[in-house]
């Protein structure tokens, strides 16, 4: 369908029935995954560590909307990994930065703050950092967090051309674009690095009490420091 073809309809019902063929007719590219580069499957570990805190979490967490905003963080961060497998950057982009600020709210939530009244996500960064205050490590990680954050609002408010997706119509679109995978890979990379980190230091009694299988995963999927980190920071309370 090109772009003359869709703006000759006259009628929308026209242009809506080719909209459903297309759909029917597509066919994801699976460029990404067909033979998923060592990075790639990297950062998958490291995603896949997020489902398992997800499991871990909804199992023991009390609070309704702790258990919530945990699990909408997992399922963006989800989201924003498949949709960049598939060709969808922007909307990827999105779901990564909804991720963050959904897993903001649910730390905040556990540690007993009224997150749901916190309106602006620079406000809930600001707040992360006050409870995190004497946890410099933990507060670096939330500032890694703000600065990937902060990159990701430029997509959402195409700041310029560099952050447009630029694709119309629609069969322009979910098609594989090595740059652009690899700039959404790099993000999910970092924002799954920090958030495994903050959980796997905030929720060591998790960890240490989960299956071996589980337990072992996560802690090899962390760094020597951040288990170091965790041991003393559990001792000390």
């Amino acid at each position: 369908m090109d772009v003359f073809t869709m703006v000759s309809k006259h009628k929308p019902e026209h242009g809506l029935a080719e909209l459903k063929s297309f759909i029917e007719s597509v066919k994801l590219d699976a460029q990404a995954l067909s033979k998923p580069s060592t990075e790639t499957k990297g950062v998958y570990k490291k995603f896949y560590i997020l489902l398992i805190f997800d499991y871990l979490l909804q199992g023991n967490i009390q609070g309704a909307d702790e258990r919530v905003y945990a699990k909408e963080a997992v399922s963006d961060m989800s989201h924003g990994f498949f949709l960049s497998c598939v060709g969808l950057y922007k909307p990827a982009r999105t779901s990564i930065r909804s991720a963050i600020e959904n897993l903001l709210r649910f730390f905040l939530l556990h540690r007993g703050v009224d997150a749901l009244s916190i309106n602006s996500v620079f406000d809930l960064f600001d707040e992360a950092n006050t409870q995190f205050s004497s946890e410099p490590k933990q507060k670096s990680r939330i500032g890694k967090l703000r600065g990937v954050y902060k990159e990701l609002c430029k997509t959402v408010h195409s700041s310029s051309a560099d952050y447009m997706n630029l694709e119309v119509p629609f069969g322009t679109m979910l098609k594989f674009d090595r740059k652009k995978y690899q700039i959404n890979v790099d993000v999910v990379r970092e924002s799954c690095t920090a958030f495994t980190e903050i959980l796997f230091v905030e929720f060591y009694d998790l960890v240490l009490k989960s299956h071996h299988s589980h337990r072992d995963l996560i802690s090899e999927g962390v760094a020597k420091s951040v288990r170091r980190e965790a041991i003393e920071n559990i001792q000390e309370k």
